[in-house]
């Protein structure tokens, strides 16, 4: 395991809204495992401040995910975030929307929806990211965080390995450049991009089905 301090990153980003997550504290560690972060989807584990999975790491996630996809995608759009009901959802949401603001990304906040609706609306909008909160079939005690490219598809592993190197301290000032952050970002909430989520669902069925009477799940 190795040792990681929270604040390890390039000294002109701030993170004005960090007290207003962690408490008091302006700064922590997080022990990372000398295994890769990323699993085969996203990263997942138990959640708790003394866990891997923490609003530290959550808030680093944010914000290399933030300046990774603004040098790989040589843009600037928003990221849209997604999240289940799992209780420890909201504390990830709050972290992750820390970190890309700081990274001068604008968020636009689902809120409560399903993975899908996440890649869907990132694909079909002007996002160049999307990320989704969830452990899927995981205990109700852990969570993960799923990251999607511009084309709602989950990210390459090399994008992978390149945020995972900044969260490390092992980012390369040729391979991501840091600009945006001293602006800042703004967060939006977005319920209402689900309506699109769910007329593309509705637009999917032959004009031959027919489900009245019926109840789906």
């Amino acid at each position: 395991m190795v040792k990681y301090n929270l604040l390890n990153q390039p000294s002109n980003c701030q993170f004005p809204g960090l007290s207003s997550i962690l408490g008091s504290k302006t700064g922590g560690t997080v022990t990372l495992p000398t295994t890769s972060l990323f699993g085969t989807d996203g990263i997942r584990g138990r959640v708790g401040i003394k866990e891997l999975l923490n609003p530290y790491l959550a808030l680093q996630i944010g914000f290399w995910t933030g300046q990774v996809l603004q040098t790989s995608n040589n843009q600037l759009g928003p990221v849209i975030l997604g999240q289940d009901s799992r209780n420890s959802s909201d504390l990830l949401a709050m972290a992750l929307s820390e970190g890309l603001t700081a990274a001068g990304v604008e968020v636009w906040n689902l809120g409560l929806c399903p993975t899908p609706a996440v890649a869907h609306l990132t694909n079909v909008s002007e996002a160049m990211g999307g990320i989704m909160i969830s452990a899927s079939h995981n205990p109700p005690e852990d969570n993960g965080i799923k990251l999607f490219g511009t084309n709602g598809a989950k990210l390459s592993t090399l994008v992978q390995g390149q945020i995972e190197a900044g969260i490390r301290g092992r980012w390369e000032k040729s391979d991501i450049q840091v600009g945006n952050s001293a602006h800042g970002g703004q967060k939006y909430h977005r319920p209402e991009l689900l309506d699109r989520y769910v007329e593309s669902l509705q637009k999917s069925l032959l004009p031959t089905i027919n489900l009245a009477g019926m109840r789906v799940i």
